[in-house]
């Protein structure tokens, strides 16, 4: 029985609803809104902000100095009052984005959220070829992705979950066109992120496909060598080091905002025995032997690479609830056009997020986690009743590119 279909006037509808829903969001907030500390106008951008002014000054050397962060944020945004948002990211992030400290603050701010919101666009087009959702309802679905609570808070905030769907898009892109430099490359700069990154190399790894590899080599070493100029040769291990010390002060206090595996396990922890470090241990050898297992299977059977983005979400060693927006990108890659039974689906998590987003602080309880392992339960559900020969199968597709790629480059 095939499942029911919505018309396109109700499928227009409910875009007009999103649409109407984010205006009167927007002007409300600006009307009446608490704008000190807010996402809108702050998020997490002075903790960017502040990377890019230290390199954009020259002082590099001192990228991970807290000390030089908070006088920076302070600086600009006296409402901290001297708290801040610590940096952590690798030196090339720091670099490529340093042109931003040219420009005030909020004007700054402002170009961030609108590259970010160009990278999802673009990312919608890249799947589009691939994603008969993302080609069919293209305007439901871009307003359901920036009124759905995580990617919007991301957006707005300036954090960079859009990056990391763009690149993911990018990767995935050229696997089904059969563009393995573009496959290779979009996994590499993923790097930007480490904890997706390298999930994503192994993945990669798994494949074998000596193109991919090429491309995501070439491109890692293009990465590490616009390092050098920040942090000099030796910066991964400076890196390493400023990053482990982050990642144990962001899980005392963003454990229940995490989606990990690990995050999760160390709530749990932090709960029945008051120490959540104390599952650590046993949280990374258990993300590593599912990583290494999925690896496999995705190796065995093609059709499990869809499941890739969410499995990187879940094994990573964190990852917070705005992320979870990377998950819904590529389940609607999934999704039937006007199916009323995935239009549901879609109701489902975006009620469900704004809930948890309501209720995360005040329960201080990780709501975000079962979303995303929902989400990978139905994204295996989907894979699993998928035939190879469905027309966005990565194999079928691959070869109709590529025969259309060879005509034209004799």
């Amino acid at each position: 029985m095939s499942p029911t279909q919505l018309t396109d006037i109700s499928i227009r509808r409910l875009t007009w609803a999103l649409g109407l829903g984010l205006v009167i969001g927007l002007s409300a907030f600006l009307a009446v809104g608490e704008r000190t500390g807010s996402s809108w106008l702050r998020g997490d951008f002075p903790a960017f902000y502040a990377a890019a002014e230290i390199v954009w000054s020259g002082q590099g050397a001192a990228l991970y100095d807290h000390a030089l962060q908070r006088e920076i944020e302070n600086l600009h945004w006296p409402e901290f009052n001297g708290d801040f948002y610590a940096f952590a990211y690798p030196p090339f992030f720091a670099l490529l984005i340093s042109p931003l400290a040219a420009l005030p603050p909020l004007t700054a701010k402002a170009l961030s959220t609108a590259l970010l919101f160009a990278a999802v666009v673009a990312a919608m087009l890249l799947m589009r070829p691939f994603a008969p959702f993302f080609r069919q309802q293209t305007s439901f679905a871009l307003l359901y992705l920036l009124t759905l609570a995580p990617l919007e808070i991301s957006l707005f905030g300036a954090q960079n979950t859009a990056l990391s769907i763009l690149f993911l898009a990018l990767s995935e892109h050229g696997r089904r066109s059969g563009r393995h430099w573009m496959t290779g490359m979009g996994a590499a700069l993923l790097l930007y992120k480490p904890q997706f990154g390298v999930p994503l190399f192994l993945y990669l790894l798994a494949r074998g496909q000596r193109g991919e590899l090429r491309a995501w080599g070439v491109t890692a070493l293009a990465l590490y060598l616009l390092g050098i100029p920040v942090l000099g040769a030796a910066w991964p291990f400076v890196w390493a080091e400023a990053a482990t010390a982050f990642g144990g002060f962001n899980f005392a206090i963003n454990d229940h905002n995490m989606i990990t595996l690990a995050g999760l396990i160390y709530w749990l922890s932090e709960q029945l025995t008051g120490d959540g470090a104390s599952g650590l241990a046993w949280a990374y050898v258990l993300s590593t032997l599912l990583l290494l297992t999925t690896a496999f299977l995705v190796r065995r059977d093609p059709r499990q690479l869809v499941l890739v983005p969410s499995l990187i979400l879940l094994l990573s060693p964190q990852t917070l609830f705005y992320d979870l927006g990377i998950a819904v990108f590529f389940l609607m890659r999934q999704l039937r056009p006007n199916c009323s039974r995935d239009m549901a689906l879609l109701a489902a998590i975006w009620l469900y997020c704004a809930v948890a987003f309501v209720l995360r602080e005040p329960a201080a309880f990780p709501f975000f986690a079962p979303a995303l392992i929902a989400i990978l339960w139905a994204q295996a559900h989907r894979a699993a009743n998928e035939t190879m020969s469905s027309p966005t199968d990565a194999r079928s597709t691959e070869a109709r590119f590529g025969s259309r790629r060879s005509r034209g480059t004799r």
